[in-house]
């Protein structure tokens, strides 16, 4: 299971990595695009909605690798207080919550996206195919989804130190 786990962390650290590219994709065709509207009096074409896809992409790009180095917002007001079992079963209900969650808007995505598809959606100028965009987001929900998975299924077998109600739980 290690291995399995090692090699989809890879995978979460390659989508995060593409994030990044698409991050400084997005930079550029601003860039590009201030330049061209006030020097050339002409906007780039379809930049609007290059940065647009960008920037969802982007998004749910690094939300994998997000998870899996535990990343997400946590609200500790209680649980800093927890006895070192009760934090290792507020953790793994926190994991399987958003496994959960994440399970189901995938889901919900994909069926826009199929809906999007059937009408034809596209985007307005550079015709973009606006189902894909929505089934492409909602694959990373899935793998966003089995991210904390493997955070639970690495709360379950992780040992608390004594001091783990002080620490957070013993949360990396």
């Amino acid at each position: 299971m290690k291995h399995v786990i090692a090699l989809f962390d890879r995978l979460c650290l390659a989508l995060a990595w593409l994030s990044g590219l698409i991050a400084a994709g997005v930079m550029s065709i601003i860039f590009v695009g201030v330049v061209m509207r006030y020097v050339f009096r002409r906007p780039l074409a379809g930049g609007f909605e290059l940065i647009e896809v960008g920037m969802g992409l982007m998004v749910f790009t690094a939300l994998p690798w997000l998870v899996r180095q535990r990343g997400n917002i946590r609200v500790t007001v209680l649980s800093d207080r927890f006895a070192p079992l009760a934090a290792r079963l507020a953790d793994l209900a926190g994991q399987l919550l958003g496994a959960g969650l994440m399970g189901l808007i995938a889901w919900r995505v994909w069926l826009q996206g199929e809906r999007l598809t059937n009408f034809g959606e596209v985007t307005m100028s550079l015709r973009i195919p606006k189902g894909l965009i929505a089934q492409g987001m909602s694959l990373m929900l899935v793998l966003t989804a089995l991210a904390f998975l493997f955070c639970a299924l690495e709360c379950l077998r992780r040992q608390y130190p004594d001091n783990a109600a002080q620490t957070g739980g013993g949360v990396r």
